[in-house]
């Protein structure tokens, strides 16, 4: 979906922005539409998740990609120990996310209003911005 953009600011409060317009995806599909039509119009675009950085990192003046609505697991796979998000999903949701499947992350910090797509070291290293982000095996663990 496509809106004009507000203000956007970070977590922080020290950085914020107020873009031409904002892209809130829900689907791969549509992050790569929105990716496609911003390359076509040759216009920059910045996918942001939480905004937990406390720099200026997320500021986009032209296209925001918020991917807040990019949420959910993808894949679980319990013998290797690894589990696939999408980049909006928030640090808070995993556990339960996890739980059916009989998976537990050892330690989640105090702030863990952060999307995947922070603090992943796999999710920066993603092909394209809102693909699904692996988390380290050293993440997930059998309880």
């Amino acid at each position: 979906m496509t809106r004009p953009g507000g203000t956007w600011e970070n977590w922080g409060r020290t950085a914020k922005v107020r873009p031409r317009s904002v892209e809130t995806p829900a689907t791969v599909d549509a992050v790569q539409r929105a990716v496609q039509a911003a390359g076509a119009r040759g216009t920059r675009l910045k996918a942001v998740g939480a905004g937990h950085s406390f720099t200026g990192i997320a500021l986009a003046p032209r296209v925001l990609l918020d991917l807040s609505d990019l949420t959910g697991l993808v894949e679980v796979d319990t013998e290797r120990l690894r589990v696939r998000l999408l980049a909006g999903t928030r640090l808070h949701r995993i556990p339960a996310l996890l739980a059916p499947h009989g998976l537990a992350m050892p330690n989640l910090g105090d702030i863990d209003r952060q999307s995947i797509s922070g603090p992943s070291p796999r999710a920066r290293t993603a092909r394209a911005p809102g693909s699904a982000a692996s988390a380290p095996r050293s993440s997930v663990r059998r309880w």
